[in-house]
Formats: C-alpha cells, sequence, structure tokens
C-alpha cells in the first residue's frame, strides 16, 4: 500500500485532510510482523513519540498563522526556522514562510516559497496529490496580480 501523506484527501471520501480524520486510526493499528522477543513496549514508545511529533509539528505550523494574524512577524521567522531545522521532511516551514513573507509585504519571496513548496511536493509525489498544488499556484497568480497593481 502506498504511503498517504499528512495533508493528502482522506482515502475515505469525507473530504478532510488524512490528518484530521483517519490517520490517528491509522496509526493505532499494530504492525503485522514484531519481532518474536518484543514485548512490544518498544512499539508502543514509538508509535506514542511519532504520535507526539506530530502534534507539536501540528502545534508549531498553526502557531505560525496565530503569529502572523497578529503581526508577531519576527516570532513567526523564528518558528518557521524551527519547523525548518526540527522537521526537515515536511514541507510546512516553506508554506508558513510564505505568509510571513506575504504579511511583511516581501511578495517576490512569498511566490518563491510557494514555488518551493510546490517544487517539494514534486520531489516527494507519493505524499502529495496532484491537486494539493492548486492553492499554492493560486497564491502565486493573487501575489502576482498584486504585485501587479502596486506597481
Amino acid at each position: 500500500m502506498a504511503k498517504i501523506g499528512r495533508n493528502q484527501p482522506c482515502p475515505c471520501g469525507s473530504g478532510k485532510k488524512y490528518k484530521r480524520c483517519c490517520w490517528e486510526q491509522d496509526r493505532s493499528i499494530p504492525p503485522t510482523t514484531t519481532p518474536a522477543t518484543s514485548d512490544h513496549s518498544d512499539l508502543l514508545t514509538l508509535q506514542h513519540d511519532d504520535l507526539f511529533d506530530d502534534m507539536e509539528l501540528d502545534r508549531l505550523s498553526n502557531s505560525v498563522i496565530t503569529l502572523v494574524n497578529a503581526g508577531r512577524l519576527d516570532e513567526a521567522d523564528a518558528v518557521c526556522e524551527q519547523l525548518r531545522t526540527e522537521y526537515p521532511e515536511v514541507h510546512d516551514w516553506l508554506m508558513r514562510k510564505a505568509m510571513v513573507c506575504e504579511a511583511r509585504g516581501e511578495t517576490d519571496l512569498a511566490i518563491e516559497y510557494c514555488q518551493r513548496t510546490i517544487d517539494w511536493m514534486d520531489a516527494h509525489p507519493e505524499d502529495f496529490d496532484p491537486e494539493s498544488r492548486e492553492p499554492f499556484y493560486a497564491d502565486i497568480e493573487r501575489l502576482k496580480n498584486a504585485s501587479k497593481d502596486t506597481n
């Protein structure tokens, strides 16, 4: 079975992101094969640690939105850097950095980070459906149009 990305639409058809729908349930399903000498406590610890890491990732990623909305852009930028260093295997920092740049009026940088988010998705096609890129393409067009209007 192909790996489902956290931000992909849930395969159950609910219309929600996988992480907001069946992800939690799927993660609690025990693996089909386990070492014969294991008491399974190591598996429970790994599952708990993975769940905690994903919850912390979501908390940090969402905090950027809150900070941007509050106009605390330096703090939002610092959280983007924290996301980049602590979670280099996900694209959250790129899309959040685009938000920070846009809030600062750095349109060209915001466009660049949107494009880098798309590039990340293209480099990890197993984690993203093609339509998951559409909001970033729309953001790029919106930002380009806004930039034309101010020039």
